[in-house]
């Protein structure tokens, strides 16, 4: 019986051997199965938070607010990628005016994210405006923003940092804030940048070019 079982993981072995395509394609067979149960599982979760999802009531947004073509960026203002992907979409929202772009805070680099998304959601919080400019003037910057710039920066825009040693506020931020942090998580994204667009979510950074080619 043992003779006749190696008999046959030798047949096995040698079939492998000689037949590396079979494999190559049973592979490819299994990645591309995975992938669209992965889309159709994100089609699931961009259904069920859809009303998360399209909530600018936080005023984190920027572009035409009643345009039905939306792109939903998660982000964090520490992250690379996220700063590269600023600009493309700052050149979508110069290019085409019926978009817009709706931003979630998802700061998990570091404490410094925390903090930056704290002063994003204060800045918003005195309207609109005052959030695009800090999102812009922040992303504009290379690299980590120092403790000079960012006071250079809220100075600007108005914006007291010291608002967050209110326990009040501080709990009001931290609330909006971890809304999005919580609907990051049930989308299952793991890192920033992230998007959604229609009922797809991508992740990772991904160019303007390709972005358009999805909502359009």
């Amino acid at each position: 019986m043992l003779a006749k079982a190696e008999s046959l993981e030798k047949k096995i072995e040698e079939f492998i051997i000689n037949n590396p395509e079979v494999i190559l394609e049973s592979l490819k067979n299994y990645e591309e199965k995975k992938q669209k149960e992965q889309k159709v599982d994100n089609e699931i979760k961009v259904k069920k938070y859809f009303k998360q999802l399209n909530d600018t009531t936080n005023g984190l947004y920027m572009g035409n607010l009643d345009s039905k073509k939306i792109i939903i960026k998660f982000f964090d203002y520490n992250c690379s990628y996220c700063k590269k992907a600023y600009f493309d979409l700052e050149k979508i929202l110069e290019k085409e005016k019926d978009i817009k772009v709706i931003y979630k805070n998802f700061p998990i680099l570091s404490e410094n994210s925390v903090f930056l998304a704290k002063l994003g959601v204060l800045a918003a919080e005195k309207n609109n405006k005052t959030f695009e400019k800090f999102y812009s003037m922040i992303n504009k910057k290379k690299g980590l923003v120092n403790e000079s710039e960012l006071s250079k920066i809220l100075q600007k825009i108005g914006i007291d940092p010291d608002q967050l040693n209110n326990p009040k506020i501080n709990k009001r931020v931290e609330s909006k804030l971890q809304k999005d942090v919580d609907l990051a998580k049930n989308l299952g994204l793991r890192g920033t940048p992230a998007f959604v667009i229609k009922d797809e979510i991508i992740f990772g950074y991904v160019g303007g070019d390709e972005l358009l080619d999805i909502l359009n």
